[in-house]
């Protein structure tokens, strides 16, 4: 049996939608009217009027006095993490699931922004907490001997350190993390759901074995208000 054909405001919300979640539409661009999107559509004004409420519903549009109806912000979790403790990193690694979009040998300018020297495997890829809008852009490099497959990467239920020392043997003995201040460019925004410009915080974690070689560095942008690092400071007596 057939499934029943979607009602013309559904069709057209899914259709605003995508244009939203893609970002081919971002946050703050003006919609369309009712009227024009009668006129395009051809569709009653009832029917446009049912279609902009879903995306109210849904908190991707709002109303704005002298502005008409524009793409709201997306909102999406902060994600808190603890600063100081490797178990902490380790967590989010796993709470963050890291959805692979693309992967490849890492070029000169990608191993010369990150100071590695050798043979990388490059998976790039986005932070995501229960379905909701992704927290972060991250790049993962580990070296061709220890890199795992695509199909590995798209089903790991834990972390990536811990899949190399679980498969290869090779303990995790530090983690050095940088963090700093940045402006998303064009794409990146675009990936993020948030105008280019936007602040992020970038973070890149290097993780080294006991002889000081880098097995996995990870290079992730959190665009503000998405993610938070939590610090305990105990003084000393």
């Amino acid at each position: 049996m057939s499934k029943p054909a979607l009602p013309r405001y559904r069709i057209l919300a899914n259709a605003l939608r995508a244009e939203i979640t893609s970002g081919r539409l971002k946050p703050g661009d003006q919609l369309k009217t009712e009227l024009e999107l009668c006129e395009i559509h051809n569709i009653s004004r009832h029917t446009a009027r049912e279609a902009m409420r879903l995306l109210t519903d849904d908190k991707l549009i709002e109303r704005k006095r002298g502005s008409g109806t524009v793409v709201a912000q997306i909102s999406a979790p902060t994600f808190e993490q603890p600063i100081g403790d490797f178990e902490a990193i380790l967590q989010y690694a796993r709470n963050a699931h890291f959805v692979l979009t693309s992967s490849a040998p890492a070029d000169q300018e990608a191993l010369d922004r990150t100071g590695l020297t050798g043979k990388y495997q490059q998976y790039i890829g986005l932070r995501t907490v229960d379905g909701k809008p992704p927290i972060a852009i991250t790049a993962i490099y580990i070296p061709k001997k220890l890199a795992p497959t695509d199909d590995i990467i798209h089903g790991l239920e834990t972390s990536v350190s811990e899949w190399i020392e679980q498969t290869h043997g090779v303990a995790v003995a530090r983690v050095v993390q940088r963090m700093e201040a940045v402006a998303l460019d064009a794409s990146q925004a675009k990936r993020l759901g948030v105008n280019t410009g936007f602040p992020a915080l970038r973070t890149i974690r290097r993780y080294r074995d006991a002889s000081e070689r880098i097995i996995l560095l990870s290079e992730s942008l959190h665009p503000a208000g998405r993610f938070a690092y939590e610090m305990r400071l105990d003084r000393s007596r």
